[in-house]
């Protein structure tokens, strides 16, 4: 099953906040968030010969940069600038998340916290469900509409109305063209 996180990489901007929030929860009172976040810092080659709590004992002395080399990694990149450049020059992909961008985009109707409720809501009720960051929505034609967007369009039948495990890659592609087209871009 591809998610939110394996069916593309992160934007830059989402990239960028994940690495504030890593130095957040290292600079943190939560010693439990403190020692996850330092670990993953330790695999930065700064820090590889440190210990977690060692690495805390230390805290202070990590920046941003030393999250964003982090994030970087975890994403398949060697540094941050590498990551920032592939970001840069990419091809444009469709993004759910500019949908919130747009003024008009009226109710999207179903929020969930896992795929597996998404769909499940998806197969129910019906609807078009979409990734959000780490969760899922599922929203009406209506919201389609007033975006600008074909909800008759026939290829979204053929990936069965869900974006997120197209029964149809083709068509999936040609919709993701579409919404490109709209200005729907990261």
């Amino acid at each position: 099953m591809r998610t939110a996180s394996s069916a593309a990489p992160l934007p830059l901007r989402e990239c960028k906040i994940r690495a504030s929030l890593l130095l957040k929860s290292l600079l943190g009172a939560d010693a439990s968030s403190a020692t996850r976040a330092a670990q993953r810092l330790c695999t930065l080659p700064d820090y590889a010969g440190l210990s977690p709590d060692e690495l805390l004992a230390r805290r202070e002395q990590v920046s941003h940069k030393h999250a964003l080399a982090v994030i970087a990694r975890e994403q398949g990149h060697a540094s941050w600038r590498e990551l920032k450049h592939a970001r840069e020059t990419a091809p444009r992909r469709f993004d759910p998340e500019a949908f919130f961008t747009r003024e008009g985009g009226g109710d999207l109707k179903r929020w969930f916290s896992t795929y597996a409720q998404a769909r499940e809501s998806l197969l129910a009720h019906g609807g078009w469900l979409f990734p959000f960051r780490q969760q899922f929505f599922v929203c009406e034609h209506t919201f389609l509409r007033a975006l600008g967007v074909d909800a008759t369009d026939p290829d979204w039948q053929r990936i069965g109305f869900n974006w997120v495990e197209p029964a149809d890659d083709a068509a999936r592609a040609r919709l993701e063209s579409k919404l490109i087209a709209l200005g729907y871009t990261r």
